[in-house]
């Protein structure tokens, strides 16, 4: 068996692994909702629905390791209809798994619950504010019945597939490669290859800081707006959200770039042609927003800072405070991470863009200066 099936027959045993530790975890969470179960304490339950959850993030940390070592999750080049399917689903099953993990996590931090890892006590993060407890929750519910019918889903296209394989997809006529020089290749595929790996970095780094900045963004106007003493946040939220929308694009982006290696290996010609001087737009383009989108974070983190600064400035030490204004609340420090979280992540957007546009340039050139020589 050669080394190329052996990794995805691991990858695939991982993936299966993580699909039952989600369904046993979801069981679990559900008896918890809706059965009394007399031997077990409810608290044992909590710790056991927490340990197998954990136990499906790490499982699920190292499919996403492997898979992007070895860009199972990417797919082939050639990927048909069918496989593009099977990403999209995989994807959505992650991102719901993601959403309840972190709002579980936040909600018994809010709580001011200790996490247990198979009986081994974490370190108690506290946000101290009670107020988010029950949104994290019903946050954390909706995630669970999101991921329950992607797994249904998903299930259900594994068997489909399993039971009516697709057929093989025949070779097709000579790539435009073959034309071309043998230098004239090497060049085009060096630069494919950059751009499937340095895009597909981007995408599952900018989409995971995505997912983590827009649920500590939802929970801070969650508690912003039911919260009685209305803490001074407006300035950093509305930027923090202008950060977050242009993060949406950037991860686009980053998802093109990751496609179009494809396209660079088939076509070399419609991207490094003479003619072709604009055909990688979109690369400066998505630079151009991810340096807006840093510059907006950059505002949102010095807002929060000076917010912060503000508040500890205002207390005076051994002395009750009365004003709910001078307090720093989880709200706070919510918003400061969206903001910092939004700032690296549009760093890098900015980062693989420079980078794929120097890529670029310099392929073109080598690739005009092979083509015209073999002329």
């Amino acid at each position: 068996m050669s080394k190329v099936s052996r990794r995805n027959i691991l990858l695939i045993s991982i993936f299966w692994l993580f699909i039952g530790l989600c369904v046993g975890a979801l069981a679990l969470g559900w008896a918890i909702d809706h059965v009394t179960i007399v031997e077990f304490a409810p608290d044992d339950m909590i710790d056991l629905y927490v340990s197998i959850g954990l136990t499906a993030a790490l499982v699920l940390l190292a499919y996403l390791l492997l898979g992007f070592a070895g860009h199972f999750l990417l797919g082939d080049e050639e990927s048909t209809a069918r496989q593009a399917i099977g990403f999209w689903l995989r994807l959505l099953l992650i991102l719901a798994f993601i959403g309840a993990c972190v709002a579980g996590i936040l909600a018994l931090a809010a709580r001011g619950e200790q996490i247990f890892f198979w009986r081994y006590p974490l370190p108690l993060w506290v946000i101290g504010d009670p107020i988010l407890e029950e949104p994290l929750f019903a946050a954390h519910r909706y995630a669970a019945y999101l991921l329950a019918g992607a797994i249904l889903i998903y299930l259900l296209y594994a068997a489909y597939d399993h039971l009516r394989p697709a057929a093989p997809v025949a070779p097709g006529g000579a790539l435009e490669l073959a034309a071309a020089p043998t230098l004239a290749a090497l060049i085009a595929d060096g630069l494919a290859q950059g751009f499937r790996f340095f895009g597909g970095f981007a995408f599952w780094l900018q989409l995971l800081l995505w997912i983590v900045s827009a649920l500590l963004l939802v929970f801070a106007y969650v508690g912003h707006t039911i919260s009685p003493d209305r803490s001074r946040l407006s300035d950093a939220i509305y930027w923090a959200t202008g950060g977050v929308a242009l993060l949406i694009l950037t991860t686009l982006f980053a998802f093109k770039y990751m496609k179009t290696a494809r396209w660079i290996r088939s076509r070399p010609t419609a991207y490094l042609g003479h003619e072709r001087r604009m055909a990688f737009w979109f690369v400066g383009l998505g630079g151009f927003i991810s340096i807006a989108g840093a510059l907006i974070s950059f505002v949102g983190v010095g807002l929060s800072v000076a917010l912060l600064i503000g508040k500890t400035v205002s207390q005076p030490p051994g002395i009750a405070i009365t004003d709910p204004q001078k307090i720093i609340r989880a709200l706070d420090v919510f918003i400061l991470l969206v903001n910092i979280n939004l700032l690296f992540a549009h760093f890098i957007g900015f980062g693989v863009a420079a980078w794929l546009s120097i890529s670029a340039w310099k392929a073109r050139h080598q690739y005009l200066l092979m083509t015209d020589g073999g002329d």
